[in-house]
């Protein structure tokens, strides 16, 4: 990142509990070379265990681990936000989980200045176990396209209020699913006449064919297919999509007609 032009200030590393062993090994290395000439003296080196509240984590492993790995992870990038940094973080090495989360916590909280990042090395600077490449070491640092959902969730565009990643998901699904029930009911009662809503929800809720929808409603198959065609292009307008079809329109209205019990709630 130096290399790059990027202005470090601090680095910060989370990790399992160092017992005697690599991952004690590898801090001390890090440790060390952040005590040497090699790095600018003004960049200073955090480390951040990772504990539960029966003490310190020895491997990401169980469900219970994965869940402390992923609060620490968050709130570590949550305090960055807070602070007004901008944030570069590293989701190469460890547990895949750990990766994943390092991912999730992304989608969750960066602007469009922070950067995920993984890097792959090959070669012998990988079976020497360096701490730096030299001439014929592969080495490149590949950037992670991220889906900001700060950009379009009320959720956590107010960092000060959510320090649970697991409350935050929880809360951001419940808006999604309002939005959603809102969308329905907007098409249902706002864009449909009588008949059309009639043939949506007896294809929805019961999923009857179009030969099956004639014979219920007691109307000629061809006034069937023109209520469908009419359905899914209204559909198309509303959700600002480019095709529809049966199966996409149960999906974006399935959870209305759960949420509102027996057919006929919408008339």
């Amino acid at each position: 990142m130096l290399k790059r032009g990027e202005r470090i200030d601090h680095v910060i590393v989370l990790h399992t509990a160092p017992p005697a062993g690599p991952i004690a090994d590898a801090l001390e290395r890090v440790r060390a070379e952040f005590s040497s000439s090699y790095y600018p003296p003004d960049i200073q080196l955090h480390t951040i265990e990772l504990k539960s509240e029966s003490g310190s984590l020895l491997d990401v492993d169980t469900a219970k681990g994965a869940e402390v790995a992923f609060v620490a992870i968050y709130r570590a990038v949550r305090a960055e936000k807070l602070a007004g940094r901008r944030v570069h973080l590293n989701i190469a090495g460890g547990r895949k989980t750990m990766t994943v989360f390092g991912m999730a916590a992304a989608q969750m909280l960066f602007d469009e200045g922070d950067k995920l990042w993984h890097i792959v090395s090959q070669g012998k600077l990988l079976e020497e176990k360096r701490m730096h490449a030299q001439d014929g070491d592969t080495v490149n640092l590949i950037e992670i396209p991220v889906i900001l959902w700060r950009a379009v969730s009320p959720v956590f565009t107010d960092l000060n209020q959510i320090d649970d990643p697991f409350k935050a998901v929880e809360l951001q699904r419940s808006l999604r699913l309002s939005d959603a029930v809102d969308e329905a009911r907007s098409f249902l009662l706002g864009v449909l006449t009588g008949a059309e809503r009639q043939v949506t929800e007896l294809v929805v809720e019961e999923g009857l064919t179009e030969a099956q929808l004639a014979a219920r409603l007691t109307v000629a198959r061809s006034t069937i297919n023109t209520h469908l065609e009419h359905i899914y292009e209204k559909a198309k307008s509303h959700w600002q999509l480019e095709t529809m079809n049966r199966a996409q329109l149960v999906r974006l209205l399935s959870v209305y007609y759960a949420m509102h019990g027996n057919r006929g709630n919408t008339r």
